[in-house]
């Protein structure tokens, strides 16, 4: 028994160490693109949606490290204030730039509820007003697996948030990312796409509803935009692209339920296997900034490289069907 027992011990330790170094490796091989010169988004502005955690925070903090002026547009102002406090605070604390760098960006919060279209709309116009130029949009807020609610203009929340708040923030701000050209938008999907389809019949999910399908639904929608907007801003130096960040530890899950007793094997889980949000936010970093991608539009990615789709994220007949009844649902046609 005590031979079994020191055996399992060694096992356990074994295995945890062998965590551990994946973990180290892994995480240097993820910010391979996040060491980039200080300098590279001097005198560039970016918006990024949901940048007040997750992934928008660390996408946030990098480009802001590479110079950029950051617009953080999030749903609760006082969040948002909090975690741009805690930036300036990381950022002032950090080493001094590389001199002719240009130093690290500004960051400006400014607040806007995708599941509000009046609020997306007030948003636009705030910044409109108020921004020269947006060289990159960072579509990244989202909402996974709620229950069934929906939103102020009663669409179903996942839908609604994650793509058409999302497509009427794009449409309405398209006029000066193709003034600022070349600019740059940055869609964040999920490899859970993959379980989705789009149902024209019920796509607000009145006839019925799964949180689960209805995550991927939107996801999947994500991408048909991107295609779609990919082929609409041809020959005019705007490209789009759309990311999976892979398995984060972030708070999207907080409407998943884990049983009490099954929450220490699921921190460990996510510590072992879950990316942390600085290793999923390299893509988006990636596509926002970096040279190997310049000019490059409508494409998928995943981890910092192409990856292919299923036919049904290509379908185009779809994608334009989708982005008609879009228009129409977010009022930009009657």
């Amino acid at each position: 028994m005590a031979v079994a027992t020191a055996a399992a011990l060694l096992a356990a330790l074994g295995g945890a160490l062998w965590l551990v170094s994946r973990r180290f490796v892994g995480s240097r091989a993820q910010r391979r693109h996040g060491n980039g010169d200080p300098g590279l988004m001097h005198g560039k502005t970016v918006l990024i949606t949901g940048a007040n955690s997750g992934l928008g925070r660390a996408t946030a903090a990098e480009l802001l490290r590479l110079g950029a002026r950051v617009i953080m547009g999030c749903r609760d102002r006082a969040r948002a204030e909090e975690a741009a406090g805690q930036l300036r605070r990381e950022l002032a604390q950090a080493a001094e730039p590389a001199p002719d760098a240009g130093g690290a960006g500004e960051l400006v919060v400014k607040e806007l509820d995708l599941a509000s279209l009046r609020s997306v709309r007030a948003f636009c116009h705030e910044l409109l007003q108020e921004e020269p130029r947006l060289d990159v949009l960072i579509n990244n807020a989202g909402i996974f697996q709620c229950p069934y609610m929906k939103t102020e203009d009663g669409f179903e929340m996942q839908f609604g948030v994650n793509h058409l708040g999302h497509f009427l923030l794009t449409h309405l701000l398209l006029g000066l990312l193709k003034s600022s050209a070349p600019s740059r938008i940055v869609v964040v999907s999920s490899k859970l796409y993959k379980y989705g389809d789009i149902n024209f019949e019920d796509l607000n999910s009145e006839q019925s509803y799964n949180k689960s399908f209805c995550y991927s639904r939107s996801k999947l929608a994500n991408i048909l935009f991107t295609r779609e907007l990919a082929r609409r801003l041809e020959g005019t130096n705007v490209t789009v692209n759309v990311l999976h960040p892979g398995i984060v530890r972030t708070n999207l899950g907080r409407h998943i339920h884990i049983p009490l007793l099954a929450r220490p094997l699921f921190n460990l889980v996510s510590w072992a296997f879950f990316k942390s949000p600085l290793e999923g936010a390299q893509t988006s970093i990636y596509l926002a900034s970096s040279p190997e991608v310049e000019g490059v539009s409508g494409r998928y990615f995943g981890d910092c490289k192409e990856e292919e789709l299923l036919p049904k994220a290509m379908d185009e007949s779809v994608a334009r069907k989708l982005w008609d009844i879009s228009e129409v649902m977010v009022g930009i046609l009657k």
